[in-house]
């Protein structure tokens, strides 16, 4: 059987909020944080998973940044 865990961060002026299946897990101070903690979360699932997230969408109007990984694998 495929999964899969679609994780994203949404980066504003009040920090970094890490979203994982559409399920608000945390705000963060920092990018970096953000990143260890999903990164932290796809070891659980898949030992030794390391996610890399891309710039998806960026608005300078509103200072929204959108970053994103999915962690695809067979059980």
């Amino acid at each position: 059987m495929r999964k899969s865990y679609h994780f994203l961060i949404e980066s504003d002026r009040t920090g970094h909020t890490l979203v994982i299946n559409s399920r608000q897990i945390g705000t963060f101070a920092t990018l970096d944080a953000a990143e260890a903690e999903a990164n932290n979360i796809a070891n659980l699932a898949v030992p030794g998973a390391n996610l890399r997230f891309e710039l998806d969408f960026m608005s300078t109007l509103t200072d929204l940044e959108m970053r994103a990984a999915t962690l695809h694998w067979r059980a």
